[in-house]
């Protein structure tokens, strides 16, 4: 056991619970405090609190442990998906869900296709499952830090963990949340780049730690044929919807003051996350392969907490340890809500619609235990590389949501029975390809989101043929519902440089040029990741 990291993760913990408790004061009567904070969360919390949500440990271990196995390209790929989905999802999905002011994604497909209640139970089945599944991946990340400080078996380190975490969750709802987040966000950052500063002043710099990492293993830095293009691909669009479509992604929208708070937090969040994970894998990727070489790829997600040893003293490793907990904190507190959300707010209020908000409340606390618990059960076995395990569940949520979901908000002929066609359509393709096919891992996503598409509109079509069109949402509250959706100029330059910035980074897979060792496709995919936000920002700051 290791005293003094100990002792720094237990006081940690204990902030957090303190956190709940005072919280908790705030959340006891109302719905909105305990779901969406009462929507007065600034941009500057929300920004980190977002980018909390989305370093999650599969970024903290689990990206280093990826990397390690099927090199940083391939990673980056994942990554930059991600980044590019934040300003993607500000133009496409943050004005319109905000402006309805909605609690949860299921609310939406509620009020917009009435006539097709299917969705109001099929919705939060889908999340619960897609969420829980998020929850196993980062209770194995809390139980291999906490392995690491308190040298005690896997078993009893995950279940601490875990209790931990739903206990402050049910306890003090959004709000625990939101701070904790903020505060985990920061330190997890900061962790991450001093431990990469650390690691290139040790080599020497960038160049030697690259060129010495891949000229030991060449497939580190370059693309690799066994994996094919299509799979890069299909890791970028999987992560490209993600913020779009995942519930506790999505509920830091709703928490926002405004629709110009809710777009900027966006933004500056995947610019904060961006830095952290090129950090990490230009930084502590190579040098994990330098100083592991012979590490098996089991133990490939231990590489973060390996380097920690390697790198760090005692109390700045126990910081370090913090941090990894944090990272899984911030994601599992904001999944653990998104389930319960869809468990009490959009399942058990369709069973008891009179429900007062004291036994809407009750009702919250034990969603979140039972949520945790099941996660916490098949969290003692899980599989290997934390980033693929959670990365299926939100390839799942984007082949059955996000179709239907743009459908709803931009086509005004869209209907319920498409929107329906499109879930159940692209999740069961998806999941049939993903256990049944001999696809890379990932790539069932570019085959299940154009079959969603063809569902939901052929679907739509049809059953508009026999009557008038269901209405559209309003770009503004109080405008005629039957005016249909159109882009701001701000919002169509937005997702054109996003297009042209894709297209061009993925015409350089088949350019033959390197530095350093990586490809110059790794390069313009961290240049993606960079500057899609900052010219959203600038383009939204123009609009203003």
């Amino acid at each position: 056991m290791r005293a003094v990291e100990l002792a720094l993760v237990l006081v940690y913990m204990f902030a957090c619970v303190g956190i709940a408790v005072w919280a908790n004061a705030r959340v006891r009567g109302s719905q909105d405090d305990y779901w969406v904070a009462n929507r007065r969360v600034g941009t500057f919390a929300n920004s980190w609190a977002m980018m909390s949500a989305l370093a999650s440990g599969g970024s903290v271990l689990g990206l280093l442990g990826l990397a390690y196995v099927m090199g940083i390209p391939y990673v980056l790929a994942m990554f930059a998906g991600a980044a590019a989905g934040f300003p993607l999802a500000a133009v496409l999905v943050a004005r319109r869900l905000r402006q309805m002011q909605v609690l949860t994604v299921t609310e939406f497909f509620t009020r917009r296709f009435p006539e097709t209640p299917a969705l109001g139970w099929l919705v939060p089945i889908l999340i619960v499952l897609c969420m829980g599944t998020y929850i196993v991946a980062q209770l194995k990340a809390a139980g291999l830090a906490a392995v690491y400080v308190l040298g005690i078996p896997y078993g009893w380190a995950v279940a601490i963990c875990a209790l931990i975490f739903i206990l402050y969750v049910s306890v003090g709802g959004m709000w625990a949340v939101t701070v904790t987040d903020v505060l985990q966000g920061m330190l997890v950052f900061l962790m991450v780049a001093a431990l990469a500063a650390l690691a290139l002043y040790h080599f020497g710099g960038p160049a030697p730690l690259l060129t010495g990492a891949t000229l030991q293993k060449p497939g580190l830095g370059v693309l690799s044929p066994e994996l094919g293009l299509h799979s890069y691909l299909g890791a970028f669009v999987l992560w490209l919807l993600a913020a779009s479509v995942s519930p506790h992604l999505v509920m830091r929208v709703f928490t926002a003051r405004n629709v110009a708070s809710a777009r900027a937090a966006l933004n500056y969040a995947v610019l904060l996350y961006s830095l952290m994970v090129l950090a990490a894998l230009f930084a502590l990727a190579p040098a994990a392969e330098l100083l592991f070489a012979t590490l098996e790829a089991a133990d490939a997600d231990t590489v973060f907490l390996r380097l920690v040893e390697h790198f760090l003293p005692a109390a700045l490793g126990g910081l370090a340890v913090a941090a990894v907990l944090a990272a899984v904190m911030s994601t599992t507190d904001a999944l653990l809500l998104a389930a319960s959300s869809a468990l009490t707010h959009d399942l058990f209020r369709r069973l008891r619609p009179r429900a007062g908000a004291r036994e809407l409340y009750r009702v919250s606390l034990i969603s979140v235990w039972v949520v945790g618990l099941l996660a916490l059960a098949f969290a003692f076995e899980p599989p290997a590389l934390l980033t693929l395990l959670y990365s299926a569940a939100i390839g799942l949520l984007g082949a059955g949501l996000f179709m239907p979901l743009i459908a709803g908000i931009w086509w005004r002929r869209a209907r319920g029975r498409g929107a329906l066609a499109g879930m159940v359509g692209g999740a069961a393709l998806y999941l049939w390809l993903t256990w049944a096919s001999s696809l890379p891992v990932l790539t069932p996503i570019l085959f299940a989101l154009p079959f969603s598409a063809l569902l939901t509109w052929a679907v739509s079509w049809i059953r508009g043929t026999a009557g008038r069109a269901a209405p559209a949402v309003p770009p503004d509250p109080g405008e005629d519902l039957d005016r249909p959706e159109s882009l701001s100029g701000a919002e169509r330059r937005v997702l054109a440089c996003l297009a042209a910035l894709t297209f061009l980074t993925f015409v350089l897979v088949g350019v033959d040029a390197s530095l350093w060792g990586l490809s110059l496709f790794a390069y313009s995919m961290g240049a993606l990741m960079l500057s899609v936000p900052l010219v959203s920002l600038y383009l939204f700051r123009i609009e203003r």
